[in-house]
């Protein structure tokens, strides 16, 4: 462990030891876009915000709070920023859906940019933030983050669950975070890589302490988390600690220790006393070979500063120093970054110059010692998650300068990237000789966004070119964002729902003639069906159609379930429980239906006509996936008259058939079964919104109860 580390240590230990008792309601955490986080740190220098603006995310009430407590007449241009931010809070807290279309070119992000190479679909449901639990649900489906790797995996980005004490958060979450005062680059955590899972210890402020031992920090926070890292086999499985105390101990000078670890894996020591060692950096980095078996994990420790320039000038330099290794009393193997930031009178626009020297002993100009940087004997793939850097997205061994420019009026950003990079942009590269892995680069990214009623559209465009010894390699991404907030929509419902709650009953003899016409024309399409997924199933679209598929019922259900608790008394409330409710009874309906039928799978190869040969439990008939997928999705289809809904939820029934784990007529046995239940939900909960004679769920430590009220 570095010195650095260890101080940072000693410093938390006071921390702790030294906090107010006072109490502060919990909150899911909160990243700004680009220009949101340029509207905090405005205000932090221009109108003193009691917050810091290198760590990222912080809880989102302590961003609030902090806003809270501006005064309430500012400048014009600190108006307009607080706005924007108070606009972004709103936002943050409500409920979202994200298409990302582009092609699967590599990029180099900066702060605020999604760095998945390919398309990717997010869904998140409202946070409920009550005085001791705060929680939200969200869900995203994206492409592998590897550009070598072809399908699609889902994660559940933008989730969050907080629990408060004392003044700190106890929390589990999944999300990319960014730790340092750069605009492209954070040398420990950025946001290149996918998001990551984990757990940890937040304080749930982040503006300066009532208390007389910790006054001196002014402004401050400090986290410490545990999360699992993706796509790692050397070894399997290692997890990600990060700790960081950010701190602002004069009004111009803002501070950050960090310090980040890869720890454990399928063969290392995971004990307490491997934690132990690796949290009071006893071994780390052992550089004898006799030393390694002791050796806890892959640590980085560094600092970052940001000082505003002094007689109230519109600018600010920043540095960030991360050291490999440890010489003497002090970090060493030392990467760096250093950045220039000015800001126009308005507060409409920022721009920064940004130096980045990604390799051991590289700073200031100095040769980088091959193979060091975010690499480590224990861990020969790297300092990665899903493929992708952990840190910087020039990767290791590179010294790349970046010329930015922040549009906060438009939600814009454009910058120019010149140097030369070590390794693959982005992510790491095992082939000797990959045309992409060093040279001189020169690239372009430019982002511009446009309000397109309620949603946010923003095409993307970056290009950049590398001369390799291989011959040059040329990337250029373009896509295409749309984010809008679901809130509106719910604003609408508010007003429509009723009368759509109040249309006329089903026409149940019709249905039942439909429906026994497609289950029928469904049997018929077990034995081709099959054999098509047997052909096709495992091609790059058949697995990115699985993943797909197999995530949607239930990123939908805990939306509906989040929507429920959130919101209830509400119309947008009321539908979560309808929403909710069919898809509990739906998958009782189900499971017990798959016991009394037994069919067999088409993974067990015994034919589409085969019952009673497997257990019960194996049973296929009908899909549980497809059964909760259309039970969830009805009621929404039915009251935002939105039918294509549908087609969504016949994701699932094509992903259990390409996955081999259902037939056709299972899939749509179990879609039929859903869409009535949906539609019961739906007009039994609308007919008694309000009433004592609703539908009601209780829960209880050993069951779960329904009640059906029959009028």
């Amino acid at each position: 462990m570095h010195t650095m580390g260890r101080c940072l240590h000693r410093a938390v230990i006071g921390v702790l030891c030294g906090c107010s008792l006072a109490q502060a309601a919990p909150s899911v955490p909160f990243v700004p876009s680009a220009a949101g986080r340029h509207a905090v740190q405005l205000l932090i220098d221009e109108a003193g915000l009691d917050l810091v603006a290198t760590q990222w995310p912080l809880p989102r009430a302590a961003v609030q709070r902090a806003l809270d407590a501006l005064p309430t007449s500012l400048p014009p241009a600190l108006d307009l920023a607080r706005d924007r931010l108070r606009r972004e809070l709103a936002a943050g807290a409500g409920s979202a859906l994200s298409l990302t279309l582009r092609n699967r070119a590599d990029a180099l992000p900066g702060f605020g940019d999604d760095p998945t190479p390919g398309s990717s679909l997010m869904l998140r449901s409202p946070a409920l933030e009550g005085p001791y639990l705060a929680a939200q649900a969200g869900g995203r489906v994206e492409a592998r983050a590897n550009v070598d790797r072809s399908g699609a995996v889902a994660r559940l980005d933008e989730s969050a669950v907080a629990v408060e004490a004392v003044g700190w958060q106890l929390q589990a979450w999944a999300h990319r975070s960014w730790w340092g005062p750069g605009w492209q680059n954070a040398l420990e955590l950025g946001s290149n890589s996918p998001a990551l899972a984990g757990m940890g210890l937040q304080r749930a402020s982040a503006s300066s302490s009532d208390s007389r031992w910790l006054s001196w920090l002014g402004p401050w926070n400090f986290e410490f988390f545990v999360a699992r890292t993706e796509g790692m086999s050397q070894p399997l499985d290692p997890l990600f600690v990060g700790t960081r105390l950010t701190l602002r101990p004069f009004a111009n000078l803002e501070i950050g220790l960090t310090r980040t670890a890869q720890w454990g894996g399928e063969g290392h020591d995971t004990s307490a006393k491997a934690l132990a060692r690796l949290l009071l950096g006893k071994g780390t980095n052992a550089d004898a070979v006799s030393d390694q078996p002791a050796d806890p994990g892959n640590q980085i420790a560094g600092i970052d500063l940001r000082l505003r320039c002094p007689g109230g000038l519109g600018c600010a330099a920043y540095l960030q120093l991360a050291g490999e290794d440890q010489g003497g009393v002090l970090p060493s193997r030392l990467l760096g970054l250093y950045g220039f930031e000015t800001w126009t009178s308005d507060g409409q626009d920022r721009f920064f110059a940004e130096l980045v020297e990604s390799g051991c002993r590289m700073p200031i100009g100095r040769p980088p010692i091959e193979n060091c940087a975010y690499r480590n004997y224990a861990y020969p793939q790297g300092y990665v998650n899903a493929g992708r850097w952990l840190g910087t997205s020039a990767g290791p061994d590179s010294r790349l300068v970046t010329l930015g420019w922040v549009d906060a009026l438009h939600g814009g950003s454009l910058r120019l990237h010149l140097g030369r990079i070590g390794s693959r942009i982005g992510s790491y590269s095992p082939l000797d000789g990959d045309p992409r892995s060093s040279g001189r680069l020169y690239g372009v990214s430019l982002r511009r966004s446009f309000a397109w009623g309620e949603a946010t559209l923003t095409p993307e465009f970056d290009w950049s070119r590398v001369q390799a010894p291989a011959g040059p390699s040329i990337d250029t991404r373009v896509g295409l964002n749309l984010r809008m907030g679901l809130d509106g929509a719910t604003d609408r419902l508010n007003r429509s729902l009723d009368a759509r709650w109040s249309g006329p009953e089903p026409d149940w003899p019709s249905r039942f003639i439909l429906g026994t016409v497609l289950f029928g024309g469904a049997l018929l399409l077990d034995g081709p069906a099959d054999r098509f997924a047997q052909r096709h199933g495992e091609s790059a679209s058949g697995e990115t159609l699985s993943d797909v598929g197999n995530a949607l019922p239930f990123v939908a259900f805990g939306y509906a379930g989040l929507s429920w608790l959130g919101q209830r008394g509400t119309p947008q409330g009321e539908l979560g429980f309808a929403a909710t409710a069919a898809g509990v009874s739906a998958l009782a309906v189900s499971q017990a239906t798959k016991l009394a039928v037994g069919r067999a799978r088409p993974s067990d190869n015994l034919g589409s006509g085969s019952f009673g040969d497997v257990p019960r439990g194996h049973s296929s008939f009908p899909s549980i996936h497809s059964t909760l997928a259309w039970a969830v999705l009805t009621p929404y289809a039915k009251a935002y008259d939105s039918p294509w809904l549908y087609g969504v939820a016949a994701l699932t029934n094509a992903a259990r058939v390409m996955e081999r784990e259902h037939w056709v007529s299972d899939t749509v046995a179990g879609a039929m079964l859903g869409y009535a239940m949906g539609d019961y939900f739906y007009r039994r909960q609308a007919g008694t919104a309000g009433s004592d004679t609703a539908a009601r769920v209780w829960v209880t430590p050993r069951s779960v109860m329904l009640n059906l009220p029959f009028r």
